[in-house]
This record gives C-alpha cells, sequence and structure tokens, in this order.
C-alpha cells in the first residue's frame, strides 16, 4: 500500500513539473511575440505611407502643401546644405544634379560633392536645363523658385514634379534653429528614411540644446554682435538674416548689422559691437586674409570693445549663412570661441 502511495506521489509530482514547465513556455512565447509585435509596429510606424503631403513654402514664404507619390530617386538640389543633409542621410545616390556652390567645397562632405553633377550658376540656370536632368523632386532655398530664377512652385508641380524648400531658409517667418531640426525630419519623411532622420535630427537638437543651457545666465539684455564681410579697411559690408539672428540669440548677443554694404569705419565705431564674426567667401578671398589684421591695427577703431579685447573670429559662408546643419556646428564653434 505504501509503495502504490509513493507511486502515485511520484507521479503527480512529474504532472505538477510538466505543467509549471509548458505555461513557462507559453508564457516566453507570449513575451517573444509581443516584443516581435512591437518592434515590427515601430518599424511601421517609421514607415512613410505614400502618397504623402509635406508641408513648405514658396517664394513669398507662403505655405503651402506638396504631395509625394512615391520616395524620390532622382532630384535637383539649389544649394549646399540641402546636398549635405542628403549625404548625411545615405542619400548621395538620389541626387542628379546640383547648382554650382558658391564657393570651393571644403571638409567632410568634399570627397562626395565632387562626383555630383553641378547642373549650373544660381543667378543664370534655367528651368529647361534642371528639366532635362529629369527630375522627380527638386529642393533646396525658397526664394530660388520665383520666374526670375528656377520657375515657380506651381511651374514645377505642372511638370509633376513636386518641390520641398528648406523652412529654415524662409526669410519672413519666426526662425529658429529648430526649423534646421524639422527639415532633416521632413527629408526623412519624404525619402523614407524617417529612423535615420530621427537619429541624426536627435543629435542636432541635441547640440542646441546643450549650447543654451551652457548660456542660459546670458539670456537677458543682449550684446551687440556684428556679422561682417568684405573689410578693407575703409569700407566693410554685413550680412543680417533671422536665422543669424536666431543662432546670436541662444548665445545671448544680437546682430547690429543692417545688412548694407560701403559701410564706413565711422559706422562700425558707431555700431560699437563687443563680438565680430567676420564671414570669409572665395570672391573676397584677396582681402579676407589681411582684414583681421587691419582691424587690429586700425587706430579709429581701437576704442571698439571686439577690436580691443580680439573678440574677432572668422567662419566661411558657407559654414554660418546657408540653411543647414553646418549652421548649428558655427553654433558650436562661436560658442567655443567666445567662451575660451
Amino acid at each position: 500500500m505504501k509503495k502504490t502511495l509513493s507511486i502515485l506521489l511520484l507521479a503527480a509530482a512529474a504532472l505538477t513539473v510538466a505543467a509549471c514547465s509548458s505555461s513557462s513556455k507559453t508564457s516566453s512565447s507570449s513575451s517573444s511575440s509581443q516584443a516581435s509585435s512591437e518592434k515590427t509596429a515601430k518599424k511601421d510606424s517609421a514607415e512613410t505611407k505614400y502618397p504623402v503631403t509635406v508641408k513648405t513654402y514658396d517664394a513669398e514664404g507662403q505655405e503651402i502643401e506638396q504631395t509625394f507619390e512615391k520616395a524620390p530617386e532622382k532630384v535637383i538640389t539649389n544649394n549646399l546644405s540641402t546636398t549635405e543633409i542628403l549625404i548625411e542621410l545615405g542619400l548621395k545616390d538620389k541626387i542628379a544634379g546640383m547648382l554650382n556652390p558658391d564657393n570651393a567645397v571644403t571638409g567632410k562632405y568634399e570627397a562626395d560633392i565632387a562626383t555630383i553633377p553641378q547642373v549650373g550658376d544660381k543667378k543664370t540656370v534655367s528651368q529647361e536645363t534642371v528639366l532635362s536632368y529629369e527630375p522627380d523632386a527638386i529642393l533646396g532655398r525658397n526664394m530660388m523658385f520665383s520666374e526670375k530664377s528656377l520657375g515657380t512652385v506651381n511651374s514645377w508641380n505642372e511638370n509633376k514634379i513636386p518641390v520641398y524648400t528648406q523652412k529654415a531658409s524662409v526669410s519672413n517667418i519666426k526662425q529658429d534653429l529648430s526649423n534646421i531640426v524639422e527639415d532633416v525630419k521632413n527629408l526623412g519623411t519624404i525619402f523614407n528614411v524617417q529612423e535615420k532622420a530621427n537619429q541624426y535630427a536627435e543629435q542636432l537638437q541635441g547640440k542646441i540644446d546643450a549650447v543654451k543651457k551652457a548660456n542660459k545666465a546670458s539670456q537677458g539684455e543682449k550684446k551687440k554682435a556684428l556679422i561682417m564681410v568684405a573689410y578693407n579697411d575703409e569700407t566693410f559690408g554685413t550680412y543680417k538674416s533671422a536665422l543669424q539672428e536666431s543662432l546670436l540669440n541662444q548665445l545671448g548677443y544680437t546682430n547690429v548689422a543692417t545688412g548694407t554694404s560701403d559701410l564706413t569705419l565711422e559706422n562700425l565705431v558707431s555700431m560699437d559691437p563687443e563680438l565680430i564674426i567676420y564671414v570669409t567667401s572665395d570672391r573676397n578671398k584677396e582681402m579676407d586674409g589681411q582684414a583681421v589684421d587691419l582691424m587690429k591695427a586700425n587706430a579709429v577703431l581701437a576704442d571698439v570693445p571686439a577690436v580691443k579685447n580680439e573678440q574677432i573670429m572668422t567662419i566661411s559662408y558657407d559654414e554660418l549663412m546657408d540653411y543647414g546643419p553646418a549652421v548649428i556646428d558655427s553654433l558650436e564653434k562661436i560658442n567655443d570661441f567666445i567662451n575660451k
């Protein structure tokens, strides 16, 4: 009787262990299935569903909508910064051509851009020339889409070619460096590379946030900065734009420039800048090389705070004055200079 009872107890225990093992496998399988479903859902959410409609801007800065029936395969870019964003997102092979850069391209994108066909100069290129490349989308600065330049957005749409213009390039809307981040995300959506675009956008926003946090104490009354160009020790020019003003505001400065040329040394004295950001370019190469030294040596400028305190830095046009991530890199560069 005892032997029979022992056998029955052992059998019951075995059944219990088997049941637990089965339950554990089922639970594990269910958990794995749930994780797989979540992964699939996350991937699906990052996929662009075509046709996709995005908001963008015409040459007058009016908000418009553009619909992309599929991910573009052959695009023309009308400026350097859009080209650089596409390269960063792994889309260089989608660029059929770009308008000629304003300056010789240097830095991390130099080799890639050297292989992209140049369509023509932005001041003379025609819509017919661009059409000969058979693009399925045109991308870049909004002001290029005028009748005097590349042709209006409507005229491209009549050719069944959608347009995307950078929000960061629009002069008559509120500008902020986060508009560059938004452009990256929008291009990610258009080309169905959202995961890569979102990662890049996060990196860029992180740079902005870090500089803003480091300069939190200087967000009261703004100091005076001057974005200068073409100084020859008698006259000079200045740049003034909303995007660059946003950059300076993050650092506790405002641009006192008037955005004009042929200003005099007396104008520079009256502007009284505490920081001068001197913008270099290929067309002013001859004078750029000695501009800073001439300012420092000119007795008329001796009491200008930026000159007296040696707060003059140089930066290239394509770094500071375009509309893409290079502007955010410039934010870091200027921040490093004023806080050294």
